[in-house]
């Protein structure tokens, strides 16, 4: 009797080792192609993008942009040929940021597009778990593009995903600046110099701008002859940088709430005189800060 309950106690324990050493392999088909399909999800647009991507030059085939040092080389060779302003380093308007590009390098960006239309669909997009995160790269979601195409804007994050895919063909542009289309073209297309771009297009803060909007300034940074209108850039960026310090050191996003709600109150009080919020433009302002 008694070896009869060793044998089942024996055989009870290794049955219960088997399924447990079994399990997790029982769950994890079950998992895995559930990643798998989320991701397929998330880049088969891409696949639109690549047919009808226009094929690279042959100046930037011969130059091996994966080698940062071999992209500076080339970077510095092009400056040289340049006009001496074309070397002048600009900062982003969020002026804290560490990013920072030549002013050729933001040439580079302005002469791949005629219209925003050409780069605002995306199709690299960032998952994140929690949504209320605080995090520059909650711009980078499926959910905020279609936000944006929705109210018709171009997204920041738009541009500098898909400026680099784009071909340099401004040609009367690049000639102004003592250069040629095959130089740009073999020149990389760096994220810095997209958003210092970006920064003097918005005039503002903001990632979101219209359509409309985006491509009224981009005809102003280029003359009706084709060259670059460096005072328009400067201007736009000027702008953007000034409103960025106004709202952050004198209003402060927090105090700020406080004269939206004033401002509502004081309009429902006596809405035959006081403007609303939105008629005085604050709204505007909560959008910059």
């Amino acid at each position: 009797m008694r070896l009869h309950l060793v044998l089942l106690a024996g055989f009870g324990l290794q049955l219960a080792q088997g399924v447990a050493l079994s399990a997790p392999t029982l769950r994890t088909p079950t998992r895995a192609p559930l990643r798998r399909a989320r991701a397929v999800a998330l880049q088969l647009p891409s696949e639109e993008v690549e047919t009808a991507s226009v094929a690279p030059s042959p100046a930037a085939e011969e130059l091996p942009l994966a080698d940062p040092a071999a992209s500076e080389a080339f970077k510095k060779r092009l400056l040289e040929r340049a006009p001496p302003g074309m070397s002048t380093v600009w900062r982003r308007a969020d002026f804290w940021v560490n990013e920072t590009a030549t002013l050729l390098e933001v040439v580079n960006v302005l002469g791949r597009f005629d219209s925003c239309s050409e780069w605002t669909t995306r199709t690299e997009f960032t998952v994140w778990e929690d949504e209320r995160a605080e995090d520059p790269r909650q711009a980078e979601t499926f959910k905020r593009h279609e936000m944006a195409k929705r109210m018709g804007c171009a997204e920041r994050v738009a541009l500098y995903q898909n400026a680099p895919k784009l071909p340099f063909k401004n040609e009367a542009l690049a000639a102004s600046v003592g250069l040629t289309v095959e130089d740009f073209q073999g020149l990389e297309v760096t994220k810095a110099a997209c958003n210092i771009l970006y920064d003097a297009l918005a005039e503002s803060r903001s990632g979101l701008i219209p359509y409309a909007t985006i491509d009224s300034r981009v005809g102003k940074m280029i003359n009706p002859d084709g060259t670059f209108n460096e005072l328009a850039f400067r201007f736009g960026h000027s702008k953007s940088t000034i409103l960025i310090i106004v709202g952050w050191f004198i209003f402060g996003k927090a105090n700020f709430i406080w004269i939206l709600v004033g401002a509502k109150v004081l309009h429902d009080w006596r809405p035959d005189i006081i403007p609303s919020p939105v008629d005085l433009g604050l709204f505007k302002i909560w959008g910059i800060i």
